[in-house]
C-alpha cells in the first residue's frame, strides 16, 4: 500500500516525469538529491523505464576526493492528505441444459486514507553543480559504471530534487470482500 500512496502522491503533485514513487519505505533514504539512480529502458513502448536505487552518490563515481558544494534549497510545498475509495464487483455463471449451473458473484471494496502532512521538497542548484562538475571527471572503473556500460539498456541518473515529509505519517486501509455461490 506505501507503493500505491507514494504513486497516487506524484500523480497529485504534478507528475512530468521527474519525480519517482519511492517503492518501499526501506529505501526512500536512498532518494536523496546528489544519489544514484539506475534507470533500465523499456524494451516495448507500452511499458515505463524502471528505475531502482543504487547504495552510491555522484561524489562516489567522480575521480578525487574533493566534496560537491552545489547547495540543497528546501521549502515547505503543501500539507497533504488523500482518501481513495476502490470497489470490484463482479459475476461468473455457467448454465447447462436448464437444470444443471452455477452462479458466483463477489465484491471488494478498499479504502486508503493517506496523511503525509506538510511536505517539503529539496531541490539541488543545478547551475551550481553544472559548473564544478565541469572539471571533474568520471571513474570509469567504478564498479557501477562498469555494470551500466555492460548493460545496453541502464543509464545512471542523479537525484536532483526529492519531497519528503516532515513528521510522522499515517497510512489507513479499510477492506472489505463479499461472496456468493449458488448451484
Amino acid at each position: 500500500m506505501f507503493a500505491a500512496a507514494t504513486k497516487n502522491f506524484v500523480k497529485q503533485v504534478g507528475d512530468t516525469g521527474r519525480l519517482i514513487p519511492v517503492p518501499s519505505l526501506s529505501e526512500a533514504d536512498r532518494y536523496q538529491p546528489l544519489s544514484l539512480v539506475s534507470r533500465k529502458r523499456k524494451r516495448h513502448f507500452w511499458k515505463k523505464n524502471k528505475h531502482a536505487s543504487t547504495a552510491f552518490s555522484l561524489k562516489d563515481i567522480l575521480v578525487g576526493e574533493k566534496e560537491i558544494t552545489a547547495g540543497v534549497s528546501s521549502y515547505q510545498l503543501l500539507n497533504y492528505e488523500d482518501k481513495s475509495d476502490v470497489a470490484l464487483n463482479g459475476r461468473l455463471g455457467n448454465h447447462l441444459l436448464n437444470d444443471v449451473g452455477f452462479n458466483i458473484s463477489g465484491s471488494d471494496s478498499v479504502a486508503v486514507k493517506a496523511s503525509f502532512g506538510i511536505v517539503t521538497k529539496h531541490e539541488l542548484e543545478v547551475p551550481t553543480l553544472l559548473r564544478e562538475l565541469n572539471s571533474r571527471k568520471v571513474d570509469l572503473d567504478h564498479c557501477l559504471v562498469r555494470q551500466s556500460k555492460e548493460s545496453g539498456r541502464t543509464a545512471l541518473c542523479v537525484v536532483v530534487e526529492s519531497i519528503r515529509t516532515t513528521r510522522q505519517c499515517s497510512l489507513t486501509v479499510h477492506a472489505g470482500m463479499r461472496g456468493t455461490t449458488m448451484r
